[in-house]
């Protein structure tokens, strides 16, 4: 198949590389993250059916004002809750912790 065919958020391969379909040109390597683009033209091998992450589930893909609001607060709110859990009797984060825990996609999509 085709790359375009693929939906966002399905896996595949790719010159004997797996990724995961990021964007409309785009995909992230598995393992490492990185990001490739990937031609229209390319062709792929779909890994099963499989789907990453939250992506599981459809995600919606436009969101009102008040939505995009309320994502943020909620956002905001578990960074402030998860960051308390980890901080030191002295109520210190070090800043490698704390961006450990922004970076942490499996919160971030729990809030989607």
């Amino acid at each position: 198949m085709r790359f375009p065919q693929l939906k966002i958020g399905q896996q595949f391969e790719y010159q004997g590389k797996q990724y995961t379909k990021t964007g409309p040109l785009t995909a992230s390597e598995e393992g490492t993250g990185a990001s490739a683009m990937i031609r229209r033209s390319a062709e792929v091998t779909l890994i099963d059916g499989a789907v990453s992450g939250a992506l599981k589930q459809q995600v919606k893909q436009s969101y009102s004002r008040e939505e995009v609001n309320e994502l943020c607060k909620g956002y905001r709110t578990r960074i402030i809750q998860e960051s308390q859990k980890i901080a030191d009797v002295n109520g210190t984060l070090q800043l490698e912790q704390l961006l450990v825990l922004i970076k942490d996609n499996d919160m971030f999509e729990s809030i989607l």
